[in-house]
Parts: structure tokens; sequence; C-alpha cells
């Protein structure tokens, strides 16, 4: 999807939006209200503050208020980064903007994405009938995209609450249960140890260390009377 986007000048602003979700785990309601100041590009850190109960005279009348009701602080991915550096800066203090320059509309860049990339890509990953595949893709599947990919990379689930703003997540423990399917699924593409030849026998033909041991007999002197 994103080289798709890239491939495109129209379709530019939409490969920005696309990695942003994907990298951030952020709704698309918290992506579209990003401001600047929300960011330190130095320290590569985005902060989301939940301004209920605050003044909106120095928010031009627009308080933001996350679905959790706290305020967060998560890294900026380098892939997010490189594309916070290049865009440039607005009067409306907005990060990310719409096709046509102004603010993101959520339903706009949802039908956008269904008719411009996952219709158009979907004889590339085709999906069984009667299945949930590609095509059936919405903005909110970045999130859970991010949530899977936090699980396999091995992030601490505790980090990822935090990232996604989550105090207690089913939807975070239901993605740590796939990384545990993973792993067993990794883990079953080992070799075993016992080669074909050996399995009937019971013999294992694996050495453990360069050196073979010492018989008993090498290691110490016989045995005494009366030794235990």
């Amino acid at each position: 999807m994103i080289d798709w986007c890239a491939h495109t000048p129209e379709r530019r602003w939409l490969r920005d939006v696309i990695v942003a979700l994907a990298s951030t785990g952020l709704r698309i309601s918290e992506l579209a209200g990003l401001r600047w100041s929300d960011l330190d590009l130095t320290q590569e850190m985005i902060t989301l503050t939940d301004e209920t109960g605050k003044s909106t005279k120095h928010l031009k009348g627009e308080r933001r208020t996350t679905k959790s009701g706290y305020s967060r602080t998560l890294a900026i991915h380098p892939d997010l980064l490189e594309i916070l550096q290049r865009l440039p800066k607005q009067n409306d203090n907005r990060v990310f903007h719409g096709p046509l320059g102004g603010k993101i509309k959520p339903d706009t860049v949802r039908n956008i994405l269904i008719r411009n990339v996952l219709t158009p890509l979907s004889e590339k990953f085709p999906t069984g009938k009667g299945e949930i595949g590609f095509v059936d893709g919405r903005l909110h599947s970045f999130r859970h995209f991010f949530c899977s990919r936090c699980a396999n990379e091995g992030i601490p689930e505790q980090v990822l609450m935090s990232w996604l703003g989550h105090r207690n997540s089913k939807m975070v423990r239901h993605y740590y249960h796939l990384h545990d399917q993973e792993s067993r699924r990794q883990m079953s593409r080992l070799k075993p140890l016992k080669s074909p030849e050996s399995r009937d026998s019971g013999n294992v033909p694996v050495c453990l260390s360069e050196e073979t041991p010492p018989a008993q007999n090498e290691l110490a002197p016989p045995s005494q009377p009366g030794d235990a």
C-alpha cells in the first residue's frame, strides 16, 4: 500500500498517513488532530495531552480529548521521523492534511483508502470466500497491525499499552496470545536433535561440547571401601 501510494503524486499524502498510523498505533482521529506542538523531533517523541477541562483560548477553539482520558507519550519510529522532517508546516499547526490540503476527515480518508488502494490491490491479495481479508481492511486495521507487529517483535506488553493509551486492554493481550502462537510456529521449524537413523535406536549423535568428556576413571581415583 505504501509503494502503491508513493508512485502516484495525488496519493502521496495518503502514503504519509498510512505510515503514521502503522508506526504509531494512533487512531485516525488522533492523527487528524496531531499538532506540531505535540512533537519533539530532537528527542523524537510524541506527546498526546488530554485537554479535558482546559481553556480553548490557546487551542483555537479545539480541545483534544483522548478516548482513555489520559495523556500519553510515545517514541517516533524512524519511518515516521523521515516523513515529519520533510513535511511543511502550515498555519493551522496541524501535522497531516487531506488530499486538498485541508483538515483530515476520517470518513474521506476511509473512502479514498477503499476506493483507490484496497480495491485496486485486492487481486494481488485475494481473500477466500466467506473470509475477512485484505480488501476488508479499514483505517483502524493499522492500529491492529501495529499491535501485531509489536507483539511479534517482542515489545513488552506494558510498553505497548502505554503507547496505545490503555490501562487494561483485551486487544493487547489478544495480540500477545497470537505472539505465543508465532513463537511455537517458529520453534517447530528447528530440526530435531536426533538424526532419522538414530531415532529408533535411541542414540543421540549430538555433541554439545567441543571436547569429549574423559572416562570416569580419569576423573577420580578408584573408589575406596566405605566411599559413598
